[in-house]
């Protein structure tokens, strides 16, 4: 009973400190997972919730786990995940007040390499045909080229960005300038003595890649090149305003 107590007054109190402070959109392969780590340090474990919206269902999954409330966990302080906007305001009450909105871009055709590798990864380790005797991937898997064709893999980003100009993000990082944008942030939200989670940094992945496939790739992305640009010159019209 007393631990009972314990816990209970543990939420009590989380529940009448925590306020909803950032929200940190993870599009999916811009660092978003190292970003969630470097989050967890300055505001806490439990206080940065994994947020995850999926647009067909439509299913609302807080720390991977299925969530009906119209309210955060009252223990929030950072909601970082997959949505947009319009899609956090169609399945939550916010609060009353200007909330800053991050977030990190990646080059696309960069970005669309890096999700097939990952996608294909998780398939290979999911079906683990070595012990199974299988030779399903080898029939079933997409190439990067039927991969990027599909409709589902075109033009993610600007999925992401929806219900927000560019310029009114509070913060838009890139991820080819990672620990530069990260530590800008920082003076940004104030953080003080934070530590960089440290990422992996993969570097370019085009070996094997021919140059007409690149530019198919950028090509079924239009809509993400073209925001791409614009991030990239908000972040040199930041940097001059900061320097």
């Amino acid at each position: 009973m007393l631990r009972y107590l314990s816990r209970f007054q543990r939420w009590k109190e989380r529940q009448q400190k925590a306020d909803l402070e950032l929200i940190s959109i993870h599009i999916p392969k811009t660092a978003g997972t190292s970003f969630r780590h470097t989050l967890k340090k300055i505001y806490g474990q439990e206080a940065v919730v994994r947020l995850d919206i999926k647009v067909k269902g439509p299913t609302v999954l807080v720390n991977e786990v299925h969530y009906q409330e119209r309210h955060l966990p009252p223990w929030t302080r950072v909601a970082h995940g997959h949505f947009n906007y319009p899609l956090l305001q169609q399945h939550f009450d916010l609060p009353d007040r200007n909330i800053p909105v991050i977030t990190w871009a990646r080059d696309p055709v960069e970005r669309v390499i890096s999700h097939y590798h990952y996608l294909s990864k998780r398939l290979a380790e999911e079906l683990d045909e070595s012990s199974k005797g299988l030779n399903i991937l080898a029939k079933m898997q997409r190439s990067l080229i039927e991969y990027a064709r599909t409709p589902k893999s075109r033009n993610r980003m600007a999925h992401f960005f929806k219900g927000i100009p560019l310029e009114e993000f509070s913060f838009i990082g890139v991820q080819d300038y990672y620990s530069e944008d990260l530590n800008h942030l920082a003076k940004i939200l104030e953080w003080d003595g934070f530590k960089e989670y440290q990422h992996n940094r993969t570097g370019k992945s085009y070996d094997g890649i021919t140059p007409q496939q690149i530019d198919e790739i950028r090509a079924l992305n239009d809509e993400d090149v073209r925001i791409y640009e614009q991030v990239l010159a908000l972040r040199e019209k930041r940097l001059a305003e900061y320097s």
